[in-house]
């Protein structure tokens, strides 16, 4: 299926699902992924999910390296890159949002495939 075959409900479909994991976590995009019969809002909540899974994950292991890290470190170099981790997720969903309302299911790059 091209990028013009989606109905314009899919695309708007899959556009929100990448939105809805921003305050829902992987949560959202998994009912999503379950509940549909479309393919392409399948995928991209697919992706949607898988990303926010290695976000959670990711961010589970830079807290977990914060705490065992010395009061400064912590404080200059772990805060920062927490925070900064904090600044890219809504940057890369909302990418991803914008790729699927174009007709692609953007798939993060980086996102462990937790679903496939």
């Amino acid at each position: 299926m091209s990028r013009d075959d989606h109905t314009p409900d899919t695309k708007t479909t899959a556009t929100f699902v990448h939105l809805f994991g921003l305050v829902s976590g992987f949560v959202g995009p998994a009912i999503v992924y379950y509940l549909t019969d479309d393919e392409y809002t399948k995928r991209n909540a697919r992706n949607a999910f898988n990303w926010q899974v290695s976000f959670l994950l990711g961010i589970a292991a830079l807290v977990g390296l914060a705490a065992v890290e010395t009061f400064t470190s912590v404080l200059f170099g772990g805060l920062g890159i927490i925070a900064l981790a904090f600044v890219i997720d809504p940057v890369l969903c909302l990418i991803a949002s914008i790729r699927s309302r174009r007709g692609n299911a953007w798939g993060y790059g980086v996102a462990l495939p937790v679903l496939r």
